[in-house]
């Protein structure tokens, strides 16, 4: 298991690098606009998943999108990891449903008694993100940094749902043992977690209240 995971980061370490990257100023028009703005009003939550696993390409894309992402004073307070092990799936899956016991919740988490039932939704790539916690910039900078992997996996043809019932169960104490396994550094907590792979489903929108903008002039 520990060997698995140290294979993983050294894979991320590879879009990771530290050098400045130079990238042209790009003005988008006509039909790329738009691809832009359809990308965003398209995107969509999704809780059901072929088997079909995703490429290392498609990975590299959507992380160095995601490390792209603006930061307070460029901090970056963040460590992801995109995990496909079945093993270390099945152990996050195994402690969600051991936390549940006895327990109500709202939404698709309510089903957990349901024999095959997964929190990821049995998405074949699950993507922990954890927040530096003395960083006060933090939760919001990894909120950014998980629109850009939902909207870059968009644009690839993926889907995507962040996954907040879990985060308190991988920061109880009694699963530590879990964010050791994926090497998540001390002083560092989930602040989210995202299912990824290819959408079984096409869900429609659900209403948007444009009466919660108000423009003052």
């Amino acid at each position: 298991m520990k060997k698995i995971v140290f294979i993983s980061t050294f894979l991320f370490a590879l879009v990771s690098c530290n050098q400045e990257v130079v990238v042209e100023k790009k003005v988008y028009a006509g039909k790329d606009k738009q691809a832009i703005i359809d990308n965003i009003l398209s995107r969509r939550s999704i809780r059901k998943y072929t088997a079909q696993q995703i490429t290392q390409a498609q990975i590299d894309t959507i992380m160095k999108c995601a490390i792209f992402a603006p930061s307070a004073l460029n901090k970056q307070p963040w460590e992801v990891r995109v995990i496909q092990n079945k093993q270390i799936l099945k152990e996050v899956n195994d402690r969600f449903l051991k936390h549940a016991e006895g327990k109500e919740f709202q939404g698709s988490a309510a089903h957990y008694r349901e024999p095959g039932f997964s929190i990821f939704h049995n998405a074949p790539t699950l993507i922990v993100i954890a927040k530096d916690k003395s960083n006060n910039n933090s939760a919001l900078d990894c909120g950014i940094l998980l629109q850009n992997i939902l909207l870059s996996s968009h644009a690839l043809g993926l889907g995507t749902c962040p996954l907040g019932t879990l985060v308190p169960v991988l920061n109880k104490e009694e699963n530590k043992d879990l964010l050791q396994l994926l090497n998540i550094p001390d002083g560092y907590e989930v602040a989210i977690n995202i299912s990824l792979g290819y959408a079984a489903e096409t869900p429609i929108a659900p209403k948007r209240y444009a009466d919660k903008v108000k423009i003052i002039q």
